[in-house]
């Protein structure tokens, strides 16, 4: 079970990484915030599984069956090691004992395993413990010294080490109503592929899971660097297309007061209901569109709302590219705004206001010089420095 932890960890992570590389700010944090502890904990504990740690508790159950088949007797501590290893801030101890079984011969083992720092005095060398033998013949055991009483055990006798045979503790493996179990899926040569098969599966569909909202923004960058581009361009005719078609599909409707487009966003306003004013704006950004609320300032006419396919997406590229070579300034993080133009007939009752063909605007700047250009959102006509 923690391999399949482990192998979910560790695909979580990989997607993780994917998602803070391709998506928006703050996208996949959380998970590697989540990912990273849980896979270190999994490792960890895989590892201790590996080394051979156990457990010295007894169920009632386990104690119920070890009367019953007379699986009880006594204990030497032979010698404690502390490993320097803790857990939960209690020692790792490698415990050398003695076991006299009430039926069986005796035998010599070490068994790894955390102990309580209250404890560490119970497990002094020489200290005769009363334990239950899990399993006939051994080597797994428990104590049980405030479960059984002195006439349980009887007088058994524990024999000195060097004269019974020492059982090595079977490591990944536990003891479940009198019979070894391990892992669920096994540890051997047997199924070596399958299981590597099975662990790069559960990695894949975890990484798939953190993913799989920003799958637009993974095949975009897929794409941009096949184009020997280092990340996405909203501007440029693909990517933008895709984007606009995400912000129309979550708003829910084609009708827009305002479009504002740069290399790494897209930021639009548009009517919450086609034909009303109340107006709300819309962000998309790493391949994810965010509802952020109302706009800061509401349209006062329904008129000045337009649709997508007034403006002419393929062409703001090589638009904003011709803007570059007349101004002499680099592309980089120019930007594109698209809003209606400004009613010029004064004898039109909505004179002044943003109710004229839709138009985009190009801005441009260095740091020491900016440049500006209009042209009809429909791409049509030239480009005309205001």
């Amino acid at each position: 079970m923690l391999r399949l932890v482990l192998s979910a960890a560790v695909g979580a992570l990989i997607g993780g990484a994917i998602a803070v590389l391709v998506g928006p700010p703050g996208a996949g944090i959380w998970v590697l915030a989540i990912a990273l502890p849980v896979g270190i904990l999994s490792l960890v504990f895989m590892r201790l599984g590996a080394a051979g740690l156990a457990s010295t508790a007894v169920s009632q159950e386990d104690l119920i069956r070890a009367r019953a088949e007379d699986r009880l007797g006594v204990a030497r501590i032979e010698a404690v090691r502390q490993t320097g290893t803790q857990i939960n801030d209690q020692p790792l101890c490698e415990i050398d004992v003695t076991v006299q079984p009430r039926r069986g011969a005796g035998y010599a083992t070490t068994v790894r395993t955390v102990v309580p720092l209250v404890e560490l005095s119970s497990l002094q060398a020489g200290a005769i413990r009363r334990v239950a033998v899990l399993i006939d013949g051994g080597p797994e055991f428990g104590f049980v010294d405030g479960e059984v009483s002195a006439a349980e055990i009887g007088d058994l006798v524990v024999p000195p080490r060097g004269s019974v045979p020492t059982l090595v503790w079977p490591k990944a493996m536990r003891v479940v109503n009198g019979a070894r179990r391990g892992p669920l899926l096994g540890i051997g040569r047997r199924g070596r592929m399958l299981r590597g098969i099975l662990f790069l599966v559960v990695a894949l569909v975890a990484a798939g899971a953190v993913v799989a909202p920003y799958t637009r923004a993974v095949i975009m960058t897929v794409q941009a660097a096949q184009e020997g581009r280092f990340g996405v361009d909203l501007r440029r005719p693909d990517e933008l297309a895709v984007a606009a078609k995400a912000l129309e599909d979550e708003i829910g409707h084609d009708r827009i007061v305002t479009v504002l487009i740069r290399p790494d966003f897209i930021r639009v306003e548009a009517p919450v209901t086609p034909g009303r004013t109340e107006t709300d704006v819309w962000m998309y950004r790493g391949g994810v569109v965010e509802h952020t609320g109302a706009a800061p300032s509401q349209p006062e006419l329904a008129a000045e709302q337009f649709v997508w396919k007034d403006i002419a997406l393929p062409k703001v590229w090589s638009l904003l590219s011709e803007a570059s070579m007349e101004s002499g300034l680099g592309i980089d993080d120019a930007s594109v705004l698209v809003t209606r133009g400004t009613d010029s007939d004064i004898d039109s009752e909505t004179f002044g206001e943003p109710v004229a063909a839709p138009e985009m605007r190009f801005s441009l700047r260095t740091e020491y010089k900016d440049s500006s250009f209009r042209v009809n959102a429909d791409g049509s006509g030239e480009l005309v420095a205001p």
